[in-house]
Order: structure tokens, then sequence, then C-alpha cells
């Protein structure tokens, strides 16, 4: 290795990228996610939350009575606090959620799901915002405006918390604490309704999703049409973890090839260094020492870098994670104490390790065929019979393409490591694509697979003057096309609470991909169901389940299967009247698209206008979406940055080690042809020409595969979210042009490593002899 520096750094490099993707990748997927328990742990949070509606009091008394008697509660908690759905400016767009609203001391001093103040200045009164939503225009001393119903209200920023169970947009409740000023002028103003906050911690958490319906269902058995909404420990700890989930996949991939073509390189290295070296060896032979020792020595060099690189990059990536960790903050909303982790460190060495020696034994336990004799010839068999694929006394090809064409049909193994580092980022390179045209330049086709369905506004109104309203809405010129979408809870007797959406007409539905099997309900004994529930329990497109909400249970026929991730996979679609058969709307939700060019925060003022009081809220649906969307779109332009970067050096390190063996196997061929009259330009053109049948082809099939098999990947990259079918918009025109840069970025690389041939002299190379 010592006569070979360049190529044993070329290899510590692709070794050191792997060990730093590895290190992250096991970081992200088993400390990064333990942190949300060790949090939980340590502020006692609840395992199942439930905000109920409990203006006279009664509610909180049955709780009470139930929970004391109930053998699977470990311990809860009721507290008297304020709720309202409500919004306020968020990454340029809109932040909507169902804000719980309690005061400061009561929060600190929960004995369940006591809330952490993580930041704060010496302000005495205001608010204090969960950590997610720290900003340049949220910091201590800034002012925020929350839409509080109908209402805005403008704080002070005091600091900062930490709450487990309601510190996000993706925990359903959200969790904003006033100071004891602000909290009684909250109560004074009957801006948010009065509601009891049950905490509720178990004795086995794993039953946290059944016993969430359960008392639902009980609440609404004694109360029927209270208003209650509430969250559970998986949905909660799954849903603040998407963008970790999605990174670290992606990190897990990105490993998994850039060992393989580090692998394939070793191999390939070692192939050529027993041919370069086959006398050297035969001597050694032939003096007594074993093909076991050979191999050994071998072992000890390439294991010896690999683990150099390993721990190299494992210091490299506790170098980024302080980046990626603010990055994934932007959307857990939970803080993260970088430290070091013995146990990925372990495994990481253990799988460089491993499948580097495993690749060095494989590939050199050709130096056991080796006998002394043949090798002291350099190799040279006594007889050769292989066939003369391109005469060049016959062809008809330019002569340099017909030189460059017999380098490239006798290096076999070199374009066998071509072709797998092409297919391999051909891959990545259509990810890439997918992931900029999807998400990045257009986020419609992002939304429609992991939100559902989206529109311009969203009003709530009473049902008393829902008439009244719909008539308004149609004959406003600005109104395009109106609809109820509605979402709701009920729950699935002996399984699960579900996100019911309820529609009029699913005709009218932005979206009409949101279910991909079946079709949307049309009768009132029909539903749609999520399909990733659909698999957890067994069902199938015309079985019955049997749902509960209001006290009372009816069954339905599953009419197709949905894929919406609002709720990770456990949602359904009623109609409205499928809905009424187990209760009355008290509220409803209609969708709104509105003529190009109208002001949606004008409208929707109006609309509050018209209908003062009796208007629960209304959101700028595309505002919402730009603000909780951003953080998914820098992630994506990050993550399509830095595998387009990798996808570089692994193409310059490879081409490097390739170009470097065949200068040196060819070396003596190089000064005949220039002695014969062939210009340095003209052999590094050859050369350059040799890979580029390998390159062509593995990039053309690896860009048909992959183009192919991608939305499938990507479907089970987002599984864990209730994705079970991708339909990204393939981009042609992306992976085309990338195609061909590919190809133009080989040849130009394997023109410039070529650039030594100048330096060979025929003269030299003869006395050398």
């Amino acid at each position: 290795m010592r006569k070979a520096k360049g190529q044993t750094v070329a290899i510590v490099v692709l070794v050191l990228i792997a060990a730093i993707l590895l290190n992250l990748w096991l970081m992200l997927s088993m400390d990064y996610k333990a942190n949300f328990d060790r949090y939980h742990d340590k502020l006692n949070a609840e395992h199942v939350t439930l905000a109920v509606d409990n203006a006279d009091g009664s509610v909180a008394e049955f709780l009470s009575e139930t929970l004391k008697n109930d053998t699977e509660v470990k311990e809860y908690r009721l507290d008297d606090c304020m709720y309202m759905v409500g919004a306020f400016p968020y990454n340029g767009g809109m932040m909507n959620g169902q804000f719980v609203f309690m005061d400061k001391q009561t929060a600190i001093s929960r004995t369940i799901g006591k809330a952490e103040i993580v930041e704060e200045g010496d302000l005495t009164s205001g608010v204090y915002l969960p950590m997610l939503y720290k900003s340049d225009d949220y910091r201590i001393g800034k002012t925020i405006e929350i839409s509080i119903g109908s209402h805005t209200v403008t704080y002070t920023v005091c600091g900062f918390i930490n709450s487990v169970m309601m510190g996000s947009h993706n925990c359903a409740l959200t969790q904003i604490i006033l100071t004891q000023d602000k909290y009684a002028e909250l109560e004074e103003s009957n801006y948010a309704f009065r509601i009891t906050l049950c905490s509720v911690r178990l004795n086995d958490k794993s039953n946290n999703l059944t016993y969430e319906a359960k008392i639902k269902a009980i609440v609404s058995d004694n109360f029927a049409n209270t208003q209650m909404t509430s969250n559970c420990y998986d949905i909660v700890s799954q849903s603040r973890y998407i963008s970790q989930g999605i990174c670290s996949a992606i990190m897990s991939i990105m490993a998994f090839f850039v060992l393989l073509i580090a692998l394939v390189v070793i191999v390939s290295n070692i192939i050529n260094y027993i041919q370069v070296n086959i006398k050297n060896l035969g001597a050694l032979k032939a003096v007594g020492y074993t093909s076991g020792q050979l191999v050994l020595s071998l072992l000890l060099q390439f294991l010896g870098l690999t683990f150099i690189a390993a721990l190299l990059g494992t210091a490299l990536s506790y170098a980024l994670f302080p980046a990626i960790n603010i990055m994934m903050i932007a959307q857990t909303g939970i803080p993260y104490a970088i430290h070091f982790l013995a146990l990925p460190v372990i495994i990481s060495l253990i799988i460089l390790g491993g499948t580097v020696a495993l690749s060095v034994w494989l590939s050199a336990r050709r130096i056991k065929k080796i006998e002394p004799i043949v090798a002291l010839r350099s190799g040279v068999q006594t007889h050769n019979f292989k066939k003369n694929r391109v005469p060049l006394e016959k062809t008809n090809a330019p002569l340099n393409l017909a030189l460059a064409l017999k380098t490239t049909l006798s290096g076999v193994k070199h374009n066998i490591t071509v072709c797998i580092t092409m297919l391999v980022l051909s891959l990545v390179v259509v990810f890439s694509g997918l992931m900029t045209e999807n998400i990045i330049v257009d986020m419609t086709p992002f939304l429609n697979l992991i939100v559902g369905e989206t529109a311009d506004s969203a009003i709530n109104v009473q049902t008393e003057i829902e008439d009244d309203f719909l008539e308004i809405l149609n004959s406003d010129s600005r109104t395009e096309k109106v609809y109820l979408y509605n979402s709701l809870n009920v729950s699935h007797v002996g399984g699960v609470e579900l996100m019911a959406t309820l529609c009029d007409d699913f005709s009218k539905v932005n979206n009409q991909s949101v279910v991909f099997k079946g079709r949307f309900p049309k009768f009132d004994n029909e539903i749609a169901i999520a399909a990733k529930y659909a698999k957890e329990k067994g069902f199938e497109v015309g079985d019955e389940i049997e749902i509960t909400a209001n006290g009372k249970t009816e069954k339905y026929l599953i009419s197709g299967f949905t894929q919406i991730t609002n709720n990770l996979g456990r949602d359904c679609l009623l109609t409205r009247q499928g809905y009424e058969r187990l209760g009355a709307l008290q509220s409803v939700t209609y969708y709104i698209n509105l003529v190009e060019g109208t002001d949606i925060d004008t409208f929707n003022e109006e609309m509050k206008g018209n209908f003062s009081g009796s208007v629960n809220g209304v959101i700028n649906v595309l505002a919402t979406i730009e603000g909780v969307g951003s953080v998914y779109v820098s992630l994506m332009t990050i993550i399509v940055i830095a595998i387009l970067v990798i996808s570089v050096i692994l193409i310059v390190f490879v081409l490097y080690l390739l170009v470097r063996t065949m200068l040196t196997n060819k070396m003596r061929d190089y000064g005949i042809l220039k002695s014969f009259g062939f210009t340095a330009k003209q052999l590094i053109l050859q050369t350059a020409l040799s890979f580029m049948p390998a390159v062509i082809l593995s990039t053309l099939v690896g860009l048909i595969i992959s183009c192919a098999v991608i939305n499938p990947l990507t479907a089970l990259f987002l599984s864990g979210m209730g994705i079970v079918k991708c339909t990204f918009n393939i981009p042609i025109a992306f992976t085309v042009i990338a195609g061909i840069g590919l190809v133009l970025l080989s040849f130009g690389i394997a023109c410039l490593l070529s650039l030594k041939i100048k330096k060979i002299a025929p003269h030299s190379l003869l006395v050398g002899e």
C-alpha cells in the first residue's frame, strides 16, 4: 500500500464516507428516537391525553371516578384549562392547531405531563411557546399574534418550553403557556372554552391506542355530543419523528450504496494487485510462505485502513451532527443533547470490518491457485486461447475507438466495478430528481400524498347558520368550489380511535387519489379506511367494520382503502349521512377553492364579519401548508445537495482507482504505442473512451430500472406514516439530462485522470528493461 498512496487515499475516503453515513444513521435510528422516551420519563408525561368540554364540572367528576377504579390506570391528573382552535404566523405561512392554554405555574408543576422551560428571559407577562416555534421571528422579547377562534390576541414571548405530548402541531394538541395575568385575561375574554385536561399514565403503555379509544367511548356513552380532543403515546412519538425517520432511512440506503461501491473497489484493487505482483507472490511461495500467510498480510493491510477510516468517519459524524440536530429539532420540537454513543461506533466497526474482511478474503483466495513456476513467468501460460474480439486489421472503426474497445473488452473486472457504481448512482440521481420535482420545486404531489386534501380556505361554522353560510358562499363570485370536509374522531369497536373525514360528496374533493383501491364512500352505510390500518386488522374491501361515536355503534361496509398521513395511517372517510347515524354535528368545516388572485386572508375576514359569533375558526390552508411544509422542503433540499455531492465524490475516486490501475498495468503498452507515433492526446482519449461502453450501458439500464422502482421504494420509506402506494411524478426530463450529465462527467474525469500518460517516455521504459 505504501507504493500506491493515491489508491490508499481513495479507498480510505470511500470507507470514510460510508462510516460517516453509517454512524449518523445509527445515531438517528437508535438514540435519537430514544430521546423521546427519556424526556417522556423525565417529565412523567402522559400515555393518553384527553381534552374534554367541562362547562358544568360533571365530566371531570365522572372522569375522576372512572379512572380511580380502572385497573389499567397507574396514575392520572385532571386540570382546568382553556381550549380553542387557533393559528399564528410560522415559517412564512400560518400554523393552525388545537391550542391548550394553561397558566405557567400549573404547567411547570404538574405531577403528570409537566412542561419544562428550556429558555426564558426576565419578562413576567406574556406567553411561553413550544421550542419548535423558536425562530428569528419569535425570540424572547418579540411579540406574537395568536388567532384564538375569531379573535386575535398579541402576546410578548417570555420563553420556550418542552412539552412532550403537546409540544408540536403534530401532537393533535398544542400547549401554550401564559403568565398568570394573561391567563386571567383570556378567561375573562371568553375567547376560548373552559375544558378539563385529563392526563393518564397506564400500567402498560403499549395499550395506549386502545385505551384512548376506550376512555373516549366511555365519556361519549355518558355525555352524548360532548366535544373531545385527544392524543396518545404511539401517535405522538411517531408524528414528532417523521423527518428523523425519513432522514434515517435515506442515510441507511446511502451508507449501504457507498459501502457496496467501496467493497467493489477493494476487490478490484486486490485482483489488480495480484496481477501486477504475481512474480513477487510466486517468489514468496517458492521460498516457503503459505497462501494463508499472504492472504493474511492483505487482510491486515485493508482492515487497518478500514478501522482508521471508520474512526475518522465517526469523529466527522459527530462534527456534522450538530447541524443535523438543528434540522431535526425544527420538526421534532424536542431538545437533544449530543453525547458520545459507544454502540453505534461498535456496530459501525463490526459492519465495516466484517464486510471488508469478507471481501478481501474472497478476492485474495486466488493466491492459493498461483503456481510458482507460472508466477515467475508473470502469469503467462504456455497457451492462450482468448479470442481477439476487435481485430485491428479487419475492423472499420477508427483506430482510436478500436483500441479503446479492445481495452474495454479486456478489462471485464474494471467494467463490473464501473457498472455497479453507475447503477447505484443512477438510482441516487433518480431519487434526487424525484424529491426535487415533487417536493422542492412543486410541493403539490407531496401534499397530495402526505396531507391528502388541500384547498385555499377552510372555515368552521356552527350548523345553525350553515344554510345561510352556503348561500352567501355560492353567490360570491370569488368562490370557485365549496364542499364539506370536516374531520373528527370515531372509534373502531375492538380497535383504536380513527380520524374520520366527512364529505357531502367526495366527487368534489380536489385529490381523487386519496382512495387508491376501491372507491370513495357514496352511501350512508359505507366507509373507506386507511390501508395501513386495514392491513393491521386484516380487512379487505367489502368487509364489514363496526364504528362507534357519541355512545352509538353502527356497521359499515368498507368501500375502499385510503393513504393519508395526518393520523399516521389511522384514518377513515365517511359521508355526512354516514356519520349522522352515530350523532349530530354541532359545527362543520367547509373547504373552499377561490378564484385565482383572490386574497385568502381578506376573504376569510369578510366571512368572519358576515357571521360574527358563529364562525369558530378560519384557516388559510395555503399559508398553513407553506409554513409547515417549509420544514420538509428545507430538509429535502439539504439531503438532495448532500446526495449529489457524495455522488460526484464517488465517481471521482472510483474512476481514479480504475484509471490509476489501468495506467500501471498498461504502462509498457502505452510506451510502445507512443514509440509507434501515437500522441499523448490520442492515448488519453483511448483510455477515457474505454470506460464509456460500461458507463453508458450501466447508466441507461440503471436509469430505466430506477424509474420503475423509485416509487415503490419511496412508499417503503414512508410506510411508517401510512403510505402504501407512492404516486410521485417521475422527472423524465431531469432523468435524461442527469443521465447525460453522468456520462459526460465520467468522461471528463477519466480524461483528467489520464493526463499522467503525458509523462510516459518510451526511452525510460526501455532503460528500465
